[in-house]
Parts: C-alpha cells; sequence; structure tokens
C-alpha cells in the first residue's frame, strides 16, 4: 500500500511540475507577443512621425517642379521609321501580336521599356516578325487614370508609343500627385502630340474606348499586374512567361511563345 500511495504521489508531482513548466512557457509567450507588437507599433509611430515631418518639405516627384524633360531625342530615335496607327507598333500584317499591358505610374514597366524594349523593337518589330498592341490600364491609383488618358489621346494621333516612353523616362513616385497638368503637357510637346486633347482627355478616361477596351481584354485574360504580355498567333492567344527583363532573357521567352 505504502508503495501504491508513494507512486501516486510522485506521479502527481511529476503532472503538478509539467503544468507549472508549461504555464511558465505560455506566460513567456505571451509577454514576448506584447513585446513584439509593442516594437512594431513603435516603428509604425516613427514611420508615420517622419512620413509627417517630410510631408511639408518634399515637392511631388516628376516634372512638376519645374525639372527639365529627358529622353526626346532617344524616344524619338528609337520608333522612327517604325509604322503606328492608334496603339499598335509595327507592320499591321506581321503574323504575330504581342500585348503590352502597362500601367504608366508601374515602375517595372519604366523598367522593361529601358532594358528589353529597345531589343525587340530591333529583332522583332522592324524585322517584321511581330508587331505590338500597347493597352493601358488603371492598377495603382488616380495618377495612373489620367496618365492613360493622356495615352489614349497620343494613340488618336498614331504617337502613344513616343508618349508613354517619354512618360517612363520621367516616371514620378507612385501616387505623389506628379502627372499635373504642366507634366502632361511637357510629355506631350516632347512626344509630339498637341497638349490641349492630352489634358483633356486626362480628365475624362473611363469615356477613351481605348482605355474601356483594354480594361475589358485585362479582365477576360485575368491580368492584374503590369507589365503583363500575351501573344497572339494563328488565332491563338497565350501568355508569355516573363521572369527577368533582362533583354536576352525576356527575348528567349518571347522566342518560347512563338515556337508553340
Amino acid at each position: 500500500m505504502a508503495s501504491r500511495a508513494e507512486e501516486k504521489r510522485r506521479l502527481r508531482a511529476e503532472r503538478e511540475e509539467r503544468e507549472a513548466t508549461a504555464a511558465a512557457a505560455d506566460r513567456r509567450r505571451k509577454r514576448l507577443t506584447l513585446l513584439i507588437a509593442s516594437a512594431v507599433a513603435a516603428v509604425a509611430v516613427v514611420g508615420v512621425l517622419i512620413a509627417v515631418s517630410q510631408g511639408g518639405k518634399d515637392e511631388p516627384s516628376g516634372l512638376g517642379g519645374g525639372e527639365s524633360i529627358s529622353g526626346v531625342q532617344e524616344v524619338a530615335q528609337r520608333f522612327r521609321g517604325i509604322p503606328q496607327e492608334g496603339s499598335l507598333l509595327g507592320d499591321p500584317n506581321a503574323p504575330a501580336t504581342m500585348f503590352e499591358f502597362v500601367d504608366l505610374q508601374c515602375p517595372f514597366c519604366a523598367q522593361y521599356t529601358r532594358d528589353s524594349l529597345p531589343t525587340v523593337i530591333d529583332k522583332y518589330v522592324r524585322t517584321g516578325k511581330i508587331n505590338i498592341e500597347l493597352r493601358p490600364i488603371s492598377i495603382l491609383g488616380p495618377d495612373s487614370s489620367k496618365a492613360a488618358g493622356g495615352a489614349a489621346a497620343a494613340a488618336q494621333r498614331n504617337r502613344i508609343w513616343q508618349f508613354v516612353d517619354l512618360f517612363y523616362l520621367n516616371q514620378g513616385q507612385e501616387n505623389s500627385g506628379y502627372v499635373t497638368d504642366d507634366f502632361l503637357t511637357r510629355i506631350a510637346r516632347g512626344s509630339g502630340v498637341p497638349a490641349a486633347p492630352v489634358l483633356s482627355a486626362s480628365k475624362s478616361p473611363e469615356s477613351i474606348p481605348l482605355l474601356r477596351q483594354s480594361a475589358a481584354e485585362a479582365q477576360r485574360a485575368g491580368v492584374n499586374s503590369t507589365p503583363s504580355f500575351l501573344l497572339r498567333k494563328d488565332g491563338q492567344v497565350q501568355g508569355i512567361a516573363v521572369s527577368s527583363f533582362e533583354p536576352g532573357e525576356f527575348t528567349a521567352a518571347l522566342d518560347e511563345a512563338l515556337a508553340k
């Protein structure tokens, strides 16, 4: 009997020790969680204070502050001699069409245009292997819509590619308010487009057929990020699996799509 009672006491003591250990660990976890949450909150407060302190000092990026426009000659040279009609760049009878969905505020769209587009133009568009249809959509915010409206107005004068390329070369910080009338006027004039229709279109982009068409096509194709690329060949449309904007890697992805 004595040994059985002792065994019960031993087991009870072990159970109580385990429960005490678990309770202590739980208290430590709760304290650690509270400390982490407090630290995150402190960082957030500091970030807000920094943003507030800087808000009255920084001007929106882009050309709204009076900077001179850059890239006019570069852009003119890039597209010299290539047919344009509306949003189409290249031979309208090319055997394949690449659709490029873009948001003009998107820094990755600007990166693609800087890094890969010149190679795509020289290797595929000038040689008649493909043409490219530009599809401006608005994902990032109000400045995107204004920019898309301006681009659509340029398309009506067969200058959308110059307009968009020049916009990228002078792109500001997303949603900083840099897409002003002054900014759009300079981009329009630099791309050879009258400013008045660009400014008018920027104020009512929802009424422009090209933008309605672009939004509808993006929805049908499941496009929810920019830049996105589709290829139409022999009546079939497929996505282009892009993993890099390095020219060799992008053209390899395009070649793979063209070979299918």
